[in-house]
């Protein structure tokens, strides 16, 4: 297999079934392979697990957690998908313990910082990580030196999944994908296009637009997405790949405007927005997945009683709303398949790194 091509096909299973943007696209696929087995059957007389997809039941021992206020960490600046995600779940959990939850960004180097805070927080319960793959995959993927090891994290809970868009300036010359293609192929290297940071979902998305459209644009850093999605708007660069949540109230304003969708299907949240198969780009397909996360140690009683809880929170009928009129797909999993989500999503991220020839540099 060419090296183009592998790499495509590896983006495709990986940010499908799970970043780097916050995950590439037409290999990552991050819809789990999971989703579509059955449970086995367990021994006679042991306990039943939970079914695949559905939450695990919190155990009858669970004692009164929690007893004081949570901390959320997101990784990431205010206005990202996740922090929109957090800010919504936060208020449910809230009610639901009649204890505050607190989110708190934690934003700086690719993510880590607010993951490292969570690696060494005490294993009861009370910090909790919004997980992504920037923080969670394409950092390991890419060989970066984190102070944090997988090893560190005991897994919770995939709370859903969110397609890549494409985003321009509401002035922005070209008007469609095909359009915006050929600007890049007349004046190679002269568009630019922002990222959260370098090897998160959003630069990996970028790097696959310009493999499977031919294009050369100028990648630019950011320190999150939320800045990237500001300079848009202000036109200091020519695009940004983001989740539709990320750039939902500028779109709504007018100051953006979405080209495309990465994918063969439109979001239900944005129906006016083509998917990018319409303009012959069916290889670019991209989605990132987003889940909590708890420091490794944390009691199976603590991390039971948060799948369950989390998952409640998710089948909220308003919730479930307001998440689809992000363009957001709601979703639960066990613990186990979470996991299994987030190892499976690191190995496939390892070759499609090695085969896009991708480096943190």
């Amino acid at each position: 297999m060419q090296p183009i091509a592998a790499f495509q096909f590896a983006l495709h299973r990986a940010l499908s079934a799970a970043a780097m943007i916050a995950g590439i696209g037409a290999c990552l696929t991050l819809l789990p392979a999971w989703s579509q087995t059955q449970p086995q059957r367990p021994p006679d007389g042991a306990a039943a697990p939970a079914q695949r997809g559905q939450p695990a039941v919190p155990g009858a021992h669970q004692g009164a957690y929690p007893t004081r206020a949570v901390r959320w960490i997101i990784p990431y600046p205010a206005g990202a998908s996740n922090d929109v995600v957090a800010r919504l779940l936060a208020q449910k959990l809230s009610q639901i313990w009649d204890q505050p939850v607190v989110v708190e960004n934690r934003s700086g180097a690719g993510g880590t910082i607010g993951a490292n805070l969570v690696a060494r927080a005490e294993p009861d319960g009370y910090t909790l990580l919004m997980a992504n793959p920037g923080s969670n995959v394409t950092n390991f993927a890419l060989g970066i030196e984190t102070p944090y090891a997988a090893r560190d994290f005991a897994h919770v809970i995939l709370l859903g999944w969110a397609p890549i868009m494409l985003s321009v300036n509401g002035n922005f010359p070209a008007r469609t994908l095909g359009e915006l293609i050929a600007m890049a192929k007349a004046e190679p290297g002269k568009l630019t296009g922002g990222s959260s940071g370098t090897g998160g979902s959003s630069h990996l998305a970028l790097e696959l637009f310009k493999l499977t459209a031919g294009v050369d644009i100028r990648h630019v850093p950011y320190k999150g997405a939320a800045p990237a999605v500001n300079d848009l708007a202000g036109g200091q660069i020519s695009m940004v790949f983001t989740t539709p949540a990320s750039v939902h109230a500028l779109l709504q304003a007018g100051k953006l405007r979405a080209l495309a969708v990465a994918g063969d299907r439109r979001v239900s949240g944005y129906p006016d927005v083509p998917a990018a198969s319409e303009s012959g780009l069916g290889a670019f397909d991209d989605k990132i997945w987003f889940g909590v996360s708890v420091p490794a140690g944390t009691p199976a009683t603590i991390i039971e009683r948060l799948n369950h809880d989390l998952a409640q929170t998710m089948q909220a009928s308003d919730i479930r709303a307001r998440l689809a009129a992000l363009g957001l797909e709601p979703a639960t999993s066990s613990p186990q398949e979470f996991a299994d989500i987030i190892r499976e999503d690191t190995e496939r991220m390892q070759t499609l790194v090695r085969a896009g020839k991708i480096s943190a540099d």
